[in-house]
């Protein structure tokens, strides 16, 4: 049967990384169930279990942003492929990414679990923290304008990261004018 490998990564996922761990273990378990054996490794240091953390989240995050405002657009889509891109992501890691996004659009996606979790995983590299929101913002912006609703999320998503009102405002100002866009509230 071809949902088994999902169930077990899931179930195992969860139980040693919560809600992260259940997207990624569900995410390698289905490729194990296509073939894939051998996607998971076992005694995970502290390294690879940020970057699996970040990962995980970067992707599902990105996924809810772009559901949002009740559409994903193209150019969200290619703002998701463009970043798989720059991390250099191989076939595999890519169809994960993409498993992760469409994760992240889903109704019942549990998004405060999955950014407390990533949060706990980057042990106060608030540099790290940073560059995920940052990447939300961008995301946010893929089509030259940031839509109420995804400013609303962005704003949730900073504050659970532990970033204040003012240095959520201050992220998104520096992303969307690098962008050349505009954020709600701005002219």
């Amino acid at each position: 049967m071809a949902w088994w490998g999902k169930l077990l990564g899931g179930a195992l996922g969860f139980m040693m990384g919560g809600p992260l761990g259940a997207l990624l273990g569900g995410t390698i378990g289905h490729q194990f169930d296509n073939g894939m054996a051998g996607a998971s490794r076992m005694g995970i240091g502290d390294n690879e279990r940020t970057q699996a953390a970040f990962f995980t989240a970067t992707f599902s995050v990105m996924g809810y942003i772009a559901k949002a405002d009740g559409r994903v657009s193209e150019h969200e889509i290619q703002a998701a492929r463009s970043l798989m891109q720059q991390m250099r992501l191989n076939d595999a890691q890519k169809k994960a990414a993409i498993d992760l996004f469409q994760k992240g659009k889903e109704a019942d996606f549990p998004l405060d679990e999955v950014l407390q979790q990533f949060r706990s995983e980057c042990h106060r590299r608030t540099t790290l923290l940073r560059m995920f929101f940052e990447i939300q913002v961008q995301a946010a912006m893929a089509d030259g304008r940031m839509d109420p609703a995804e400013s609303h999320v962005l704003h949730h998503v900073g504050q659970v990261l532990g970033f204040d009102v003012g240095q959520i405002e201050q992220l998104i100002h520096f992303v969307t004018s690098a962008a050349g866009g505009h954020a709600p509230g701005q002219s």
